[in-house]
């Protein structure tokens, strides 16, 4: 066997192990609240695998954690179906499967290329060409990697080459910023153009998924975190929120040469993949308690700011790896819910060194909150008192921060207002 055989081989050995790594990884990834059907599905498959289905305790949390609209099609569902209707080579197809399982529930691909080819020895060729599949699917922006490609798919459904549409979304802040001259000339378009395509990304949505696709309310907590007699933090699985799942003990020789090895060493990595899910997310949540004091001691005050790879450097964890970990994911304290993902939050520079996202939201809260009513302060005027704080942010991160508290806008605030007072001048009227 010449070398050149030798390494296509490999390359066809590494490749046949891609479905069995997709069901390990994405048993890691996906939500309690998926996690019983997704392992109910492959028990009633496989003999050997001896499944109870979750226990969730009762309670108003665990309610509205539960209260999951079971009508419409999911999102990796309806991804696979699209897929299967492609005309792919058979590594494509399975690498877009693969991609399509690392998807976030808002429909963006967080987990780098390069890095999910090291870890799985699959070709980078691949997993690209996997990408680039997926993002042929509905809805547009499916498998974006960022706010730019998420627009640049949009932009194409909407009959725009997708080279042109990529040049576009190049330039967001120049559109959002009304510079029309300045993308005119740049893109080789007309003014009266530039202002078009500047209504069409206004219509956009930021996030490939936010409607269509049935997401639950709350997740369900699978770890929870409260204080023990000692006094101390405890962490600890919410193992009756979570199934159980057994293997069947046979003793190997019983099983003969048919298909019940297979079958046997199938339910055996599934176990093995359950566990270490488990293993995963709880020393994940043992790491966000020892990292945010300020949050679980002090009346959830603050969040230190952390970024997934520092975590994932602490915890000698693949960044991928701590990626599929929290998605999705929860954790109980003091009797509600908080996402995992919110632990995790790129730092914003201030004068005193660095403050979180949530942070930051929290301070934009409390000043609308103490600000006069009949003159609310606008996005502006909340980014020029924060840089009189010390902290030098856009505008147009102060509108998306508000945004994502869901507090209107000022001319909104204003308007509630006078509709409020006029509606409490006709009360006392009539009587």
């Amino acid at each position: 066997m010449t070398v050149k055989q030798r390494q296509n081989l490999a390359q066809r050995q590494r490749l046949a192990l891609t479905p069995a790594m997709r069901d390990s990884l994405a048993i890691l990834r996906t939500p309690a609240e998926r996690l019983a059907e997704t392992l109910e599905q492959e028990a009633e498959r496989n003999p050997f695998l001896l499944l109870e289905p979750p226990r969730a305790p009762a309670g108003a949390v665990f309610d509205a954690a539960l209260a999951v609209d079971p009508a419409g099609e999911s999102l990796h569902s309806a991804v696979d179906r699209q897929l299967a209707l492609m005309r792919l080579d058979t590594r494509t197809r399975a690498a877009a499967r693969f991609l399509a399982a690392e998807l976030r529930p808002d429909g963006y691909l967080d987990a780098p290329l390069d890095g999910l080819a090291a870890e799985t020895e699959v070709p980078l060729a691949t997993l690209e060409a996997g990408l680039a599949a997926l993002q042929e699917c509905e809805p547009a922006g499916i498998g974006a990697r960022n706010l730019a490609e998420c627009m640049a798919l949009q932009l194409r459904e909407a009959g725009f080459g997708l080279t042109f549409a990529r040049a576009v979304s190049d330039r967001l802040d120049d559109f959002a910023d009304g510079r029309w001259g300045k993308v005119a000339r740049e893109l080789g378009i007309t003014f009266d153009e530039a202002r078009r395509i500047g209504r069409i990304l206004r219509g956009l949505s930021g996030r490939p998924v936010e409607h269509g696709h049935p997401v639950p309310s709350a997740p369900v907590p699978e770890v929870v975190v409260d204080i023990g007699r000692s006094g101390q933090i405890e962490v600890r699985l919410n193992r009756d929120a979570l199934p159980r799942l057994r293997l069947m003990q046979v003793p190997r020789h019983a099983l003969g040469s048919g298909a019940l090895g297979p079958l046997y060493d199938r339910a055996s990595a599934t176990t093995a993949a359950l566990g270490a899910r488990w293993r995963t997310v709880l020393k994940v949540v043992r790491h966000i308690v020892a990292l945010q004091p300020g949050f679980f001691l002090h009346g959830r005050a603050s969040i230190a700011p952390t970024s997934r790879a520092e975590a994932a450097a602490a915890l000698d964890m693949h960044a991928s790896t701590l990626g599929r970990a929290i998605a999705g994911k929860a954790l109980l304290w003091d009797g509600q819910i908080h996402p995992l993902e919110l632990f995790f939050q790129n730092p914003v520079q201030v004068a005193e060194g660095a403050v979180s996202a949530f942070d930051m939201r929290r301070r934009i809260r409390a000043l609308i909150a103490s600000e006069n009513p009949v003159h609310p302060l606008a996005d502006d005027e909340i980014r020029a008192q924060l840089w009189k704080e010390g902290v030098d942010i856009a505008r147009r991160t102060v509108t998306k921060y508000r945004k994502c508290m869901d507090i209107p806008s000022s001319f909104a605030r204003r308007r509630r207002k006078v509709s409020g007072a006029a509606e409490t001048q006709g009360e006392n009227r009539d009587k």
